[in-house]
């Protein structure tokens, strides 16, 4: 291992590694086939010109997998809506012109196909009755397919800024509908369970700044597509079930199953 650690998240650490590159390194029993998901999506990301950090190699480092990478010096967009909440209609502008501009390029069906991967986490979701499945399998079906890259995960903490924009974390990055996709960093933007014992003013303060951005990100990506909420919010219902298959909090997770029933009621009533 060379350098310090830079970052740790749910599933890697994140290393210095020397001439300008950084090591993000797995966590043990990580499997090997979503590392290589990862350097396949990112190189393919890489090569249609976003502005993403270049993946350079796939490698092994004391019994765990590891991806070599292109080494950006950038603050994350969360990071710096914390320090500067103020600034929140800026930032707001900013996530969604980054989202509909990597949404104007085609996908490529190799990375996978957003609706059968919605599909499969559906099925395997918890807290939901296989009748509540079913109903939502119904909606999904009659949403269309979409052809262009998505990345699976767009939110803040996955944007870098130093003098331009960086997107970072491809590794649920796949070809479908941007409704969907969009859909996905509305539900991540707005629902978020606060760790237990966070005090009311936290609580508060959160929630006001959760609204304003996710506001401000629907509006000015609808303002740049030209598309209407009607299409992202019916994507709301499947990507919400399909979140449940995700390690977040259970307090999280309930939240979502009490969005999706209350989206299902609303199904029935029509």
């Amino acid at each position: 291992m060379q350098g310090n650690r830079i970052g740790v998240g749910r599933t890697a650490e994140v290393w210095e590694h020397g001439d300008g590159t950084i090591l993000k390194l797995y966590l043990e029993d990580f499997p090997a086939a979503a590392v290589e998901q990862e350097f396949k999506v990112s190189t393919y990301v890489y090569a249609q010109g976003i502005r993403t950090p270049r993946p350079l190699e796939l490698i092994e480092s004391e019994g765990r997998s590891g991806i070599v990478f292109q080494q950006i010096h950038g603050r994350s967009l969360l990071s710096m809506i914390s320090e500067k909440p103020w600034k929140l209609a800026e930032y707001s502008k900013k996530l969604a012109a980054l989202h509909y501009n990597l949404h104007q390029l085609e996908g490529n069906p190799e990375l996978g196909l957003y609706k059968e991967q919605l599909r499969k986490h559906i099925i395997s979701a918890p807290m939901l009755t296989m009748e509540e499945k079913s109903a939502v399998l119904e909606q999904l079906e009659k949403l269309p397919e979409g052809s262009r890259l998505c990345h699976g995960d767009f939110h803040p903490d996955n944007v870098l800024l130093d003098k331009e924009a960086w997107i970072i974390d491809w590794m649920t990055g796949i070809t479908g509908n941007p409704a969907a996709d969009t859909a996905r960093s509305v539900l991540m933007l707005s629902i978020g369970a606060m760790p237990p014992g966070t005090s009311l003013l936290t609580r508060v303060v959160t929630g006001f700044i959760r609204q304003r951005l996710t506001k401000g990100y629907i509006r000015e990506y609808l303002s740049l597509s030209g598309g209407s909420y009607a299409e992202i919010n019916a994507w709301i219902l499947p990507v919400a079930a399909a979140r449940l298959i995700e390690g977040v909090p259970v307090a999280e997770k309930e939240q979502l199953a009490k969005e999706v029933r209350k989206r299902l009621r609303s199904v029935r009533k029509a």
